[in-house]
This record gives C-alpha cells, structure tokens and sequence, in this order.
C-alpha cells in the first residue's frame, strides 16, 4: 500500500540550521543544469516497481547531463529524516502528501512545483496536497483514490449491479451478508471512512485547515450511516473477520466489497490472481460523489549544493513521456490529467479510480494534526465495534483538533 502515515515528532528539530549551515542563499538558482552528481532517495512497492524507476534513472544518466545515484531504502522515513536533520539531505526524494506540511514548516524543502514543464496539467486536488501556506513545493509522481472494489461472481450469483447511492449501497451490503462474512469491509480509519464524510459535504475541519467543523449535521450523518451499517453487520472491518486490510478480506473472499485504492491491483493479481473483481466509483452520497486521493511528489533539498540540476531531474521524470513509461505496469496513476485516457488504453476497468482525480479530497492537514486523526481514528473504531456514540466522536475530535488549530 502507498498510504503511509510516518510519525514525524523528531522530524528535524535542526533541519533549520542545518539548512542554513550548507551555505544556501535561498535563490533556488545554485549550480548549473549539467555535470552535477546528485542522490536521489526513493522507495519500492515490488521488485519490478524498483526495476522500472532504476531504468528511469538510467535512461537520464545516458542522456550525459547530470549522474544520479539512486538509493531505494527499506527503512525510507528513518533513512530521510536522518539524512535532512543531519543536514546531508538526498537532491530529491520521494515526499508522501501527508508529511508534505511538516517539512514545508521546517523549512527542509526547495519549492520546485511550478518549475516543471506545463505545472497546470497536474490534478488540482494533487497541487493542493504539496501546497503549504500558499506555498506549491513539489510536483506530484502520481497518485492512487479510493473506490468500490466488488466480487464480480458475488454480484452476479445475487442478481445485484454496483450501487450508486448510499441506500444502495446499504441494501447490497445486506443482500451479500452472510455469517462471518458482511457484505462490505473496510478498515476503521479516517483514511477509508473519508470518503463518505466528502460524500455527505462534511470535513473535519474547513478549507483552510484553520478551525475544526466535525459538529455540524452532515459529519454527524456520515458518522451514523456507517455506525448503524456496522451495527446491522452488513458493514465490518477487517479485523472482524480476520484479515490485516480490507484488500485481503477481499482476496480470501471473507467480504464482496471492499473501500481500497488502485494498490489493490497489485496484491489482487500477486495473491489472489483467480478472483474476479470489478471497480466502481463509491456511491453518491447526500452531496454527491466523494473520494479521497493519495499521493507522493519528487521533493528537492533546500539544502542541495545543485537544485537547478535537482530540477532538470525532476522535470525529466513528470514529463509526459517518461511518467506514463513509469505509471505503465502498475496501478498508481498519472498525476498529469492529459495522460488519463491513454494511461486506462491497456487497463479500462480501473477508470473509476481516475475519475475520482477530478473530485477527490486531499488527505493533507497542518503540522501536528496527527495527533487529531489519531484522536479520530480511536473514535471511529469504537463506532464501527459499537461502544461508542456518535455524540462522543464528534466531541472528542473537535476538542482535540481545537488544541492543535487554536
């Protein structure tokens, strides 16, 4: 999976000085484009993902501009924090959405967004993830949203179509349950039920991210749609039946739906290569069609001796060429939109998942906001168990994210 969510409390108390010790004079203009070494820190889902980005690389360093030595690390959130706070940072590096406003604060990050060949061509929602106080620091690599994954067989021994509303969904849900076995699992977490906080018009905080807004009528109704689904036991979550996520709930046909994103294909086709599955856009809700996106950009070092040799790297990978070469084996998609029909020619069953690139909601808050979801999060698993109410969520998390947000 490609949502990670690295703790980041140590995260560099002194990247600031750090930075500062390098000698940089802030222009973002230092060295030239050619005849650079730069290090590049990025991370792997698979052997063949690892093998796709090393030609990638290989296919710059041939061009005879710059060389770049590329490290795919295991432990990537301890090897970059290490890197950044000891001021030795990677020239560029894969940065997760999520932790994209902690090193934006930190000031750890050279804002390169609006550098890279035709930046409008990127998803807004994906802009808006890698955008800290006004500020648009990276370009997104590509990005993954979350959709309804259903048991084609399932559906089709029960007479059912995808739903398309919240009361479909309900009712489908209900037609496929069966003991140890609920119609639809997903995981207890913001990062899943999120999407139906979008669908209903809700979010925990406002647009700004700066004052919480969980106690309102629509959060409150997102809240109890899934509670009492739960509750009817047409609704579960991994854990219940077994599994680590709702992906392998799904494989080991323990559910016949599932909320994941487009990294389900992966472990579909690796793990459970003979279910049939199809994937539809998450049904509407009170306000309409809801998701959540995800994404990583090509972050570059404030503190690199050659950004300008960082970004004529970074402008080769987002190029269209060179993106749809990396998107083409595997489910992540492109961020740029120009590349979406030709991206789904070879794989049309997934275009539910790029459709929810044109309203999908950021998963981005502010600095120390973790503490909120985790907070949410707590909240949210004691609805789906039924030892919590609704009236306790919506409090405990606006009292917590009031302490964050002020």
């Amino acid at each position: 999976m490609r949502i990670m969510r690295p703790a980041l409390a140590l995260v560099l108390a002194g990247v600031l000085s750090a930075t500062a010790a390098c000698g940089d004079d802030g222009s973002g203009k230092q060295g030239d484009t050619t005849g650079a070494k730069l290090t590049m820190f990025a991370f792997s889902s698979s052997p063949a993902e690892d093998a796709v980005l090393r030609k990638a690389i290989d296919d710059y360093n041939k061009q005879g501009r710059n060389t770049v030595d590329l490290k795919v690390l295991p432990e990537y959130d301890t090897a970059l924090t290490t890197a950044l706070a000891g001021g030795q940072p990677p020239d560029v590096f894969y940065l997760n959405d999520n932790k994209l406003p902690d090193l934006g604060k930190s000031g750890a990050l050279e804002p390169t967004g609006d550098q890279v060949d035709n930046p409008g061509d990127f998803y807004d929602t994906l802009k808006q993830s890698f955008t800290y106080q006004g500020t648009y620091y990276c370009a997104p690599k590509d990005f993954s949203t979350l959709q309804l994954v259903y048991n084609t067989a399932d559906f089709e021994a029960a007479g059912l179509k995808p739903p398309t509303t919240w009361e479909e969904l309900a009712t489908t849900a209900k037609a496929l349950t069966k003991p140890g076995h609920p119609g639809l699992v997903l995981a207890p977490e913001f990062y899943r039920w999120g999407a139906f906080f979008a669908q209903a018009g809700a979010w925990p905080t406002d647009d700004g991210v700066t004052k919480m807004t969980m106690d309102t009528q629509p959060m409150r109704d997102a809240l109890q749609y899934l509670t009492d689904n739960h509750k009817a036991g047409s609704f579960g979550t991994p854990a219940a039946v077994g599994a680590g996520w709702g992906g392998e709930a799904f494989g080991k046909g323990l559910t016949s739906m599932t909320v994941e994103g487009n990294w389900i294909v992966g472990a579909m086709k690796n793990d459970f290569p003979n279910i049939k599955y199809g994937v539809a856009e998450l049904p509407a809700g009170p306000k309409g069609k809801g998701t959540m996106s995800f994404s990583v950009c090509y972050g570059v070092a404030k503190a690199s001796k050659s950004k300008a040799a960082a970004v004529d790297l970074v402008k080769f990978l987002t190029s269209p060429d060179e993106q749809l070469t990396i998107t083409k084996e595997f489910p992540v998609m492109p961020s740029r939109k120009s590349l979406a029909d030709k991206w789904l020619t070879d794989k049309p069953e997934l275009k539910a998942f790029v459709a929810g690139g044109d309203y999908a909601k950021k998963s981005v808050f502010v600095p120390g906001f973790s503490t909120v979801i985790d907070t949410f999060n707590d909240g949210i698993q004691g609805l789906a168990k039924g030892n919590k109410s609704v009236d306790d969520v919506v409090s405990s998390t606006q009292k917590a994210g009031g302490s964050v947000l002020g």
